[in-house]
């Protein structure tokens, strides 16, 4: 797997990943005539994040996307969203392509700390969240309606010193994309 810099080309192969209605499930987004607003994903000059990380496998096929978005300039944080497409999920493909976005975010970035937002129901990406050091850090009840009924936001983050001790503890991925660097 390796991440690198999404660009205004990936466009096409991202909006054909973002078509799935479990990517929507999982992001609160209920299906609707405008829900296809949501699965716009901009790039470049088009986007607000900080930056855009295409996820890929190893042969450079598109299989997710991780944004990065400056919300507490000047405080060295951001907030971070994660997605892959569908027959990408349930091989620990998340936790890892989330390992190489935190290595670029604390290495690179030198940034202090990553949060995030997650859903209650979403297990499987809370799971990988905490194998990357991510601890909850609050609340929200029933803060948004998906499906009709009301569900609770669950706010969580990493310290940079955090994810040093989750990602020695995880060991080398399979293909450990220090050597050669994963960021391309």
């Amino acid at each position: 797997m390796r991440i690198r810099r999404a660009t205004e080309a990936d466009q096409t192969a991202l909006a054909t990943l973002r078509a799935d209605p479990e990517i929507d499930q999982f992001m609160g987004i209920d299906a609707s005539p405008s829900a296809w607003l949501w699965r716009h994903v901009p790039l470049g000059e088009q986007s607000a994040a900080l930056t855009d990380l295409m996820v890929t496998d190893l042969a450079g096929i598109p299989i997710g996307l991780v944004s990065l978005w400056d919300r507490s300039v000047p405080h060295e944080a951001a907030e971070l969203s994660i997605w892959l497409g569908a027959g990408h999920r349930d091989r620990g493909l998340g936790t890892e392509a989330l390992r190489l976005a935190l290595r670029y975010a604390f290495d690179d970035l030198r940034l202090h700390k990553i949060y995030l937002r997650v859903l209650e129901y979403n297990v499987r990406a809370r799971r990988a969240y905490e194998k990357c050091g991510f601890v909850v850090e609050g609340h929200l009840r029933e803060e948004m309606r998906v499906g009709g009924e009301w569900h609770t936001l669950v706010y969580m983050g990493v310290l940079a010193p955090e994810f040093e001790v989750a990602d020695a503890r995880l060991g080398p991925m399979a293909d450990d994309p220090r050597v050669p660097p994963a960021f391309a």
